[in-house]
């Protein structure tokens, strides 16, 4: 599994720190990174300047990250699965997340531009707090006990984006959008996403 974390940023947040600090975002990122053994990450902006502000750089140069200059890369890596953010994410920089990565994945001759076959929005329980009318999840991936415990996990060494209940990134929200999902597959729990594309 290979990651790319397009900026982090020292926060301003109503946590009950009340911050969040670069150093600390990155010493997360290295726990989670190698409690999930990811293959590989990138961390695209280090920096105040767009932390929360993409639109201000241009999707243009998000696009370039994403297809070709990160070292997680589509064009360097050549995934088959992308999975990306919700395009209706009340946060502005997973909206430009979003509409980069759609556009990175624009079909092309595939003799001269990397193909991937699957593409995926994934779900957080905070998408559900948006003007626009989110379509239902389309594609799920059934958890068990132990899958679940290892997100939840996962979830908690991300200490500075974590929240208490009944906040939408506390443990116990993410736990509950498990079951509801997973009540939508016949599964104890499951994750969702919105599939964009696949192919046979």
């Amino acid at each position: 599994m290979y990651v790319l974390f397009l900026t982090i940023g020292n926060t301003k947040d109503f946590s009950h720190k009340g911050s969040s600090s670069i150093s600390e975002r990155e010493k997360e990122i290295k726990r989670v990174a190698s409690f999930l053994q990811f293959d590989d990450y990138d961390v695209g902006f280090t920096d105040d300047k767009y932390h929360l502000q993409l639109d201000a750089y241009g999707q243009k140069q998000v696009i370039n990250l994403i297809e070709r200059t990160s070292s997680v890369a589509i064009e360097k890596i050549r995934p088959t699965i992308v999975a990306f953010p919700s395009e209706y994410s009340y946060n502005q920089d997973h909206q430009i997340a979003a509409r980069a990565t759609i556009s990175a994945l624009r079909p092309a001759e595939r003799t001269t531009k990397h193909f991937v076959p699957y593409v995926l929005g994934y779900e957080m329980a905070a998408d559900a707090w948006s003007t626009t009318n989110e379509r239902m999840p389309n594609f799920f991936l059934p958890l068990d006990k132990t899958m679940l415990a290892l997100k939840l996990k996962a979830m908690n060494l991300y200490a500075s984006q974590v929240r208490p209940s009944p906040n939408m990134r506390s443990i116990k929200t993410i736990e509950s959008l498990a079951r509801l999902r997973g009540a939508l597959c016949a599964s104890d729990f499951a994750e969702a996403f919105m599939l964009y594309r696949a192919m046979a």
